[in-house]
């Protein structure tokens, strides 16, 4: 009978080097997962500040895109409908900031406390917003709700507008 001889098998001679590759291959995967996460990122972030900060470091709003937040001054606001731009005043109390936006405002916007608005700021000092948010002034203040009895009857008659 003929003799079959099995050869003997070095542990991990061939498995080192491919381990290595697979290791590899993933790392830069991940890496580049990373990059491409961290530069889409880059891209969306908006700074935030006051009117105090801004008046600090003025340098940052008139170099990159920030996001100012402030009062709407009473009596400030100026709207050109042909040309579809408005000028207004934040204000912090303290602080002032004259703004400039082209675009429609918001519907909330004049009887808005806050206002946020996004843009640069020009060397003449004055805002130039891309964007303008405006914060609702309403609330829920359950004291103002007409509360009813659980005996009385409600109306549900919507052609009256009720």
């Amino acid at each position: 009978m003929a003799t079959v001889s099995v050869p003997q098998v070095q542990k991990g001679k061939n498995a080192g080097p491919r381990q290595l590759r697979v290791f590899l291959g993933a790392f830069f995967i991940l890496a580049a997962v990373g990059v491409l996460i961290y530069g889409s990122l880059q891209g969306t972030q908006q700074y935030y500040m006051t009117l105090a900060e801004m008046r600090a470091r003025k340098d940052v709003a008139s170099l990159q895109s920030v996001r100012i937040g402030g009062g709407l001054a009473p009596n400030t606001t100026v709207v050109n409908s042909k040309e579809v731009s408005a000028q207004f005043t934040l204000t912090d109390g303290t602080n002032t900031l004259p703004v400039v936006y082209k675009g429609v405002l918001p519907d909330t916007f004049e009887a808005s406390s806050e206002v946020i608005a996004e843009g640069k700021l020009g060397s003449d000092g004055v805002f130039r917003a891309s964007l303008v948010l405006a914060k609702c002034p309403s609330k829920y203040d359950p004291a103002k709700t007409e509360w009813h009895e659980s005996t009385q009857q409600g109306s549900l008659d919507y052609a009256k507008g009720q």
